[in-house]
């Protein structure tokens, strides 16, 4: 049976990905010096993505070795250059908290999306 043009291919039960929550990612750059010529280092915004949030499993958590954390996330953004330029050593700002990167890549089922798996540490548990 033909399709026609502008008819959506069905793929079975794919699930749809509403990306609904706005992600800024951001590194630490050197930014100047102290009086002791010491660099100074701030976080700075790299780019920002239009991403997806899931809850992640108490089983994950643990095979993910986070297991100091209070909370886990996985967050889903569109695989592009920037999104694959991100690495464990960045943070994530999204729902109005900060999350250290602990996992990233490829999703395993949905093609074209990138995973990251962001955890908040209990300030007085000295988060890694």
């Amino acid at each position: 049976m033909a399709q026609t043009q502008g008819a959506p291919l069905s793929r079975g039960k794919e699930v749809i990905i509403i990306r609904d929550r706005k992600a800024v990612f951001e590194r630490r750059a050197e930014t100047g010096r102290n009086p002791l010529n010491e660099p100074i280092y701030q976080w700075q915004p790299i780019g920002t993505s239009w991403a997806a949030v899931e809850e992640v499993g108490e089983g994950e958590v643990a095979a993910k070795g986070v297991e100091g954390a209070v909370a886990a996330i996985r967050v889903l953004v569109l695989d592009t250059p920037q999104a694959r330029s991100i690495t464990l050593a960045d943070r994530l700002r999204i729902l109005g908290q900060t999350w250290d990167l602990v996992g990233r890549g490829p999703h395993s089922t949905r093609r074209g999306i990138y995973a990251f798996v962001g955890a908040r540490y209990d300030a007085s548990d000295g988060a890694p």
